[in-house]
């Protein structure tokens, strides 16, 4: 195995947080690495539609995309910050993530940094970082372990896969 493939299976197992098996994770390892080597090809090899678009609009990104594209149903993605924020709540239900507070923040940064309290306070300590570019007005984020986030964004960097700590 590559160096670059080690640290995509890194990064790839440390954002799906504990959901997928092994297998799972080697498959979208194999993926993401064509993208990474290949990002034509991978584009080209795509049976989602034609992204053809990405090699023009964001050559780098193509990796991101792969990322993104495999682990899509962990991702929190929206254009309005409530439903954004009921996505944010789905894995917690019941839990001690309140119902979106409307009226109470004046922007998007700070709704972010209100979630993330709430989010670090938790037992175990959560971290929403935002993931990728979603080529439009969408937000678009992951919930990760706290503890990982560091390694998360060292990865991403190497990987130069875009990624932040932060919304803002």
């Amino acid at each position: 195995m590559s160096t670059e493939q080690n640290l995509i299976k890194e990064l790839i197992t440390l954002l799906a947080n504990k959901r997928l098996d092994q297998e799972e994770i080697s498959r979208i390892t194999e993926v993401v690495t064509r993208a990474y080597h290949d990002p034509e090809g991978y584009i080209y090899s795509e049976e989602d539609g034609d992204m053809s678009w990405l090699l023009e609009t964001d050559p780098e990104g193509i990796t991101t995309w792969a990322i993104y594209s495999e682990l899509i149903a962990f991702f929190i993605i929206s254009d309005k910050i409530d439903e954004f924020h009921e996505q944010v709540q789905e894995p917690f239900e019941g839990g001690p993530i309140p119902d979106f507070p409307y009226g109470q923040f004046p922007s998007t940064d700070e709704y972010f940094v209100w979630i993330n309290k709430l989010l670090k306070a938790m037992p175990q300590g959560y971290q929403l970082i935002s993931f990728g570019d979603s080529y439009g007005d969408n937000l678009q984020g992951i919930i990760v372990d706290r503890a990982d986030t560091h390694k998360i964004m060292a990865l991403c960097q190497t990987l130069n896969v875009k990624s932040s700590e932060s919304f803002y």
